[in-house]
């Protein structure tokens, strides 16, 4: 008797995971999605009739084109599933481009959850990337459905699609960078500014006190260095490194000169009482002052927003 209990209890345990797993499959199973009309489906009534129709006849241009399908969904709700789980599923269950090629790309916008979401074929992703397809929505889109203007908005993103599709150019790296990728919108955050501002500061005080100037040139050197990846451009990865490179060999020097001068008179030397190394420069208890660092704009598989 003693033994057959946890057997009937080992029993019980099965037949209750059987149970949830069989919910939990039929559950997965019985999610449905609508039947395609073309490859314009304005279920969410987005479009009207003429831009819709030219949509649909500016898709199938680019299928004759390039065989490369690209579809745009809108819905009115994603009924409490998530934006990625809903596009991979309908993706998948429409089989959205060429078998052989996987050169599909689905455009959908979710409008009461007011998320959209750009999912790629395998066969497109060196073309449109994960980062193109966030500045597509970033740039064409996202500012557009906000002034409630969804018709631009879903003709703009389709372009920008296109164009890459036609274009069949790779991202480059200055283009694809990750720095950059984890930054969206269209300028340097102020956030990023301030961390690199507050480094700088904190770091002006080891400057001064080392006897060469490499540490702010090497400090120059990756404060421009993140900037040029996050503007994304090939000129700014160039020039940013370069001039913050320069500017902080300069910074380093007159801070150290500074210390020197202030220490060997007998002066205050620590940061507070110099004004961060510039106050007394050259003997003459003149302050002198540095501009900081500029900054400019940037870019912002597949990629999703909200608006």
């Amino acid at each position: 008797m003693h033994n057959l209990l946890p057997v009937k209890n080992l029993w019980l345990f099965i037949i209750l995971v059987l149970a949830v797993l069989g919910f939990t499959a039929s559950t997965a199973l019985a999610q449905t999605f609508p039947k395609p009309v073309g490859l314009v489906n304005d279920f969410a009534n987005l479009l009207p009739d003429p831009a819709e129709r030219q949509l649909e006849a500016r898709l199938v241009q680019l299928e004759k084109d390039t065989t490369a399908e690209v579809a745009v969904v809108t819905i009115i709700s994603l009924e409490g599933e998530s934006m990625e789980l809903y596009a991979d599923g309908l993706f998948n269950a429409w089989g959205i481009g060429k078998d052989e090629k996987d050169n599909g790309v689905l455009f959908i916008i979710a409008l009461v959850e007011h998320e959209m979401r750009i999912e790629v074929g395998y066969g497109l992703e060196p073309v449109i990337t994960d980062g193109r397809a966030g500045r597509i929505l970033d740039r064409e889109v996202v500012p557009r459905f906000k002034e409630g203007d969804y018709e631009q908005g879903i003709v703009s993103g389709v372009a920008a699609i296109a164009d890459y599709i036609r274009n069949g150019t790779p991202a480059s790296f200055p283009e694809e960078n990750p720095v950059g990728n984890l930054i969206n919108g269209s300028e340097i955050p102020v956030w990023l500014l301030i961390v690199l501002g507050i480094i700088t500061i904190y770091m002006m005080g080891f400057m001064a006190r080392s006897k060469s100037i490499w540490l702010g040139g090497t400090w120059g050197l990756v404060v421009g260095t993140i900037l040029g990846l996050v503007l994304g451009s090939l000129a700014a990865l160039i020039l940013l490194p370069i001039g913050s490179t320069v500017l902080g060999l300069l910074l380093d020097w007159i801070l150290s000169r500074n210390y020197r001068n202030r220490s060997s008179g007998g002066q205050p030397t620590n940061w507070g009482r110099t004004w961060g190394g510039f106050s007394g420069y050259g003997g003459g208890g003149h302050s002198s002052g540095f501009g900081g660092f500029g900054g400019g704009s940037s870019g912002g598989g597949g990629a999703g927003r909200r608006w």
